[in-house]
């Protein structure tokens, strides 16, 4: 069910747990997440200035946001009774022992255990095994990143392909002066904001669903993810409006080059054979632009899985989410944390609850169009922000950097055509898969 956790160990198998000492021992220190946190903000950073990396960046959030989650069910527990520290959870369960340590870029997680010698596997084995272990995380990044954009596309892209053919048709009568078919561009856009809005309604507790399961197919969970919108309109609307607001210093970070001339005159004087100081300069700002904007992607998807892992104890503690509807993970977690227990509300009057039933309709209708409205403001720095970056193609319109990919470096077409990036990527990544599938079909056929 779950390809990104460890395979189930049913209880009472008699695999023993580690010893609770040799848990802590694995947990990392204080220092340690000191000194290697800028490392992972610098690699973060770096990665957001290539689609391969973005993908890897997408794919590092979600399995942060799968800790985030777990911790958040664990402080549900552990701030009352404290029965086990943190770490002694997530070693307790092969489904939960990577997050003893955050998401790492490259290295697999616990890369001691991972790289360890094995003397049955011999050297060319345990060769092999190392080699893995240097880029088991990496790979899992990416994986999990391609999961995560094609399901968010699905909903997405419908909407930002309506707004590139709107801006095209805009700018075609203009030139062409078609006063007849003025209408196509703005209904068009029109159309397309509808439908992103409708989609963002939705998206965010549903990427939140994906990365806490480890399951792409947990995204279409309407029904469960649709149920914990509507019990949370207020948190919901206040997502939007964190998106809203940490858009807008992302896409003035992205436009901004369009007044490089304007701040730096020099620039003007710069001839078609020096570019090169022009490409660094560029290349420059979107690294740096990254010190904000990655961190932000990871806040407000941060904030989406905690309102996610919220809404989703508090369904099940109501009744109103069953225990069924939930993934193995998330069973899992919840069972050992004795968390998955029913408290029914008491009983009220049938005026009452009428009254109730009124007025949370009302409430989900006015909290509805509130998020709509928001979420507009959202759409609107993206149509502002193409309109100050319009050199650089159509990129920005297919790909919002906090909701879609991180993906940050927006050169001019006359200095790297976008499109020559996207098809390497998707090249690279689907052959990686196929070895993949057949390293899997060798080694069955040598297990047989």
């Amino acid at each position: 069910m779950n390809a990104d956790l460890p395979p189930v160990i049913p209880e009472g198998s008699g695999l023993a747990q580690p010893p609770r000492g040799v848990q802590k021992k694995l947990a990392p220190s204080r220092l340690r997440r000191f000194v290697f946190a800028p490392v992972k903000l610098v690699w973060g950073m770096a990665l957001c200035q290539s689609i391969l990396g973005s993908l890897a960046v997408l794919g590092w959030t979600y399995r942060f946001m799968q800790r985030a989650v777990l911790k958040r069910w664990w402080m549900a527990v552990g701030q009352r009774h404290a029965a086990e520290s943190l770490e002694d959870f997530f070693a307790g369960d092969p489904r939960t022992r990577e997050h003893l340590h955050w998401p790492n870029w490259f290295l697999a997680q616990n890369f001691r255990e991972a790289a360890r010698r094995d003397p049955a596997a011999g050297a060319g084995g345990n060769s092999l095994k190392a080699l893995k272990a240097l880029f088991h995380s990496f790979w899992m990044n990416v994986r999990v990143g391609v999961q995560g954009i094609f399901n968010t596309w699905v909903f997405t892209l419908p909407g930002c392909i309506l707004w590139l053919f709107a801006w095209f048709a805009g700018w075609n009568n203009s030139f062409n002066k078609g006063y007849e078919q003025a209408w196509i561009g703005p209904a068009t856009g029109f159309v397309g904001i509808v439908f992103f809005i409708a989609a963002m309604h939705y998206v965010p507790l549903a990427q939140a669903r994906q990365a806490v399961t480890g399951d792409w197919r947990r995204f279409y969970d309407f029904r469960l993810v649709w149920t914990l919108v509507r019990r949370r309109w207020p948190a919901c609307l206040g997502l939007a409006m964190l998106y809203s607001l940490c858009s807008f210093p992302v896409m003035v970070l992205i436009f901004m080059p369009s007044f490089f001339q304007q701040v730096n005159p020099a620039l003007n004087d710069v001839t078609t054979d020096d570019v090169s100081k022009i490409i660094w300069t560029l290349r420059a700002h979107f690294f740096w632009s990254a010190l904000l904007a990655f961190p932000v992607f990871v806040f407000v998807k941060f904030v989406a899985a905690r309102i996610y892992g919220s809404a989703v104890l508090k369904a099940v503690q109501t009744g109103a989410v069953a225990e069924e509807a939930l993934a193995e993970g998330e069973w899992h977690a919840l069972h050992r944390l004795g968390l998955l227990q029913v408290q029914p509300s008491p009983q009220r009057h049938p005026l009452v609850r009428a009254i109730a039933w009124a007025g949370t309709r009302a409430g989900r209708i006015t909290f509805g169009i509130a998020t709509s409205l928001v979420w507009f403001t959202f759409v609107s720095q993206i149509f502002i922000a193409q309109f100050f970056n319009y050199h650089t193609g159509p990129t920005l319109w297919l790909n919002n950097p906090l909701v879609q990919l991180p993906w940050l470096l927006h050169l001019p077409a006359w200095v790297r055509n976008p499109w020559s990036e996207i098809a390497l990527t998707g090249a690279l990544v689907f052959l990686a898969w196929r070895l993949k599938k057949l390293a899997l079909w060798v080694k069955s056929l040598r297990a047989s």
